[in-house]
């Protein structure tokens, strides 16, 4: 990187020198990196100037570099220097780590935007060490990066802590703990065997608790009560272990696991919620109890739970949408009855005057639905809808011979008067038909003749929220196609 030390001091006040990492090896402060979004990398690097620190960002045109922007720091060194997509835009940060003593830095967090370069919130936060990661939550990782914050707070024990941006600022990301702080009680278990002290065990527990592994938090919190003067205190251990025996209470009786997982702006805070829906695995490994709807709140850290009507079956799925066009994310929950998926049980539940309100049970809406499915003479069936009023007919001439016999004689009058039925929902899927941002329920339900296995078709209702409850703003009938050789 001497070329690119060379280049920079070109541009720099005249007495300014290019400011040094020390870790993990020492060497200048800078980089290359595409902060902007145009896929080329910019050159970027720290200096001091006049008792002062800054930022220098280089761009190349026409295989000459050109100052782009020149920003004031803080402190009177650098800790760190380095690029991640930690905002949900997925464009790199620069993230900058001021020095304001031996062992502290302080986060600055600047952002490229089409106003220039802006600096992000950062709660005013100081760290001895920082990690930037993209972390996996349970479904893996999404692009977007998580920055690990240790604070040093004795001998060579840290306070940790992982955060997210979202929304405009830096929040915790609670999601990631399972993963991150694993590594963290890797950390603290490598010094105790060496260093038997009691603070390490108290952080190691710390980690062991975020981690979720509460049994080894336990007994990790035995360890450090053992001491003669047990760190923090006697007494915030004890509460802790209180906690924990608590939390372990409430696991051993619920057993519940996280099915399925979104995030949207459920309640118009402007932060969003993450939805949850768990439940409790049987030996039928796709089969599910107890499932419930939960909500967190991460701007007060709450979790809210929905009690379903029915709370079992098979692939229950979220879906995060607009459907009554209050401009939030309403929830949809959508529950399979079987494992062929022949019929779903559906609720759909919405922000409104400070609560969240169930506006949709797909039970209820099958209730409502009435049809007549009668065999006609001259291989004729007539659908008819009551909601709305409508009447379909059906052509049986694509079935094969012997299936048309055994209904009807040579001349094609029925042998006998023949009823089919309509089943509730199999399916119900979101569509924004108009483009508009606000989204309607498509409900297919299938047409039995004879016998349930004998589909002649789906009725198709798109369903439109009219400001109290959804209605069917169209209905059609879809028919199987007849086979063709096109040879």
């Amino acid at each position: 990187m001497s070329d690119y030390v060379i280049t920079l001091q070109d541009f720099l006040p005249l007495g300014a020198t290019v400011l040094e990492l020390q870790q993990p090896q020492k060497r200048a402060a800078i980089l290359l990196a595409d902060i902007d979004g145009d896929q080329q990398d910019e050159l970027i690097g720290a200096y001091r100037y006049e008792e002062r620190n800054y930022i220098l960002i280089l761009k190349k045109h026409d295989s000459q570099w050109l100052p782009l922007k020149h920003i004031e720091g803080r402190g009177h060194g650098i800790f760190d220097l380095r690029v991640a997509p930690i905002t949900e835009n997925w464009v790199n940060t620069l993230i900058v780590g001021w020095q304001i003593d031996n062992m502290h830095a302080q986060l600055d967090l600047l952002q490229w935007t089409n106003g220039g370069m802006l600096r992000l919130p950062t709660n005013n936060i100081i760290y001895s060490k920082l990690e930037v990661e993209d972390m996996p939550d349970q479904f893996g990782k999404d692009g977007q990066y998580e920055l690990a914050i240790w604070m040093h707070d004795t001998g060579d024990a840290y306070k940790v802590d992982v955060y997210r941006f979202s929304e405009g600022e830096l929040v915790r990301a609670k999601d990631v703990y399972p993963y991150y702080f694993k590594k963290v009680a890797a950390y603290y278990e490598k010094l105790l065997q060496t260093n038997d002290f009691s603070y390490y065990w108290y952080y190691l527990s710390d980690a062991q608790r975020k981690a979720g592994n509460l049994e080894q938090n336990l007994s990790s919190i035995d360890k450090a009560l053992s001491f003669r003067s047990p760190y923090p205190s006697k007494e915030q251990l004890l509460e802790k272990k209180q906690q924990v025996l608590s939390r372990l209470t409430h696991a051993r009786t619920n057993g519940q696991t996280v099915i399925d997982k979104k995030r949207g702006d459920i309640t118009g805070d402007s932060f969003r919620e993450t939805v949850y829906l768990t439940g409790s695995m049987t030996e039928r490994s796709s089969y599910w109890e107890d499932i419930t709807l939960n909500i967190l709140n991460k701007k007060v850290d709450l979790y809210e739970g929905f009690s379903l009507k029915e709370t079992v079956g098979y692939n229950p799925r979220l879906f995060l949408e607009d459907f009554t066009g209050n401009q939030l994310d309403d929830i949809l929950v959508v529950i399979d009855t079987g494992e062929s998926e022949c019929t779903v049980n559906a609720y759909l539940f919405t922000f409104f005057e400070g609560e969240m309100r169930q506006v949709f049970d797909s039970e209820e809406y099958n209730a409502t639905t009435d049809y007549k499915i009668n065999y006609e003479d001259q291989y004729k069936v007539t659908i008819v809808s009551s909601v709305p009023q409508k009447k379909y007919t059906l052509d049986l001439m694509y079935k094969d011979k012997e299936y048309l016999t055994e209904i009807y004689d040579e001349n094609g009058i029925l042998k006998e008067a023949i009823e089919g039925w309509v089943e509730p929902i199999s399916g119900l899927y979101p569509i924004d038909f108009s483009g508009d941002g606000v989204y309607e329920l498509v409900a297919l339900q299938e047409i039995a003749g004879r016998y349930q296995a004998e589909a002649l078709g789906y009725v198709q209702n798109i369903l439109k929220w009219d400001g109290r409850e959804f209605v069917t703003e169209r209905q059609s009938v879809i028919i199987f196609g007849e086979k063709v050789d096109l040879k």
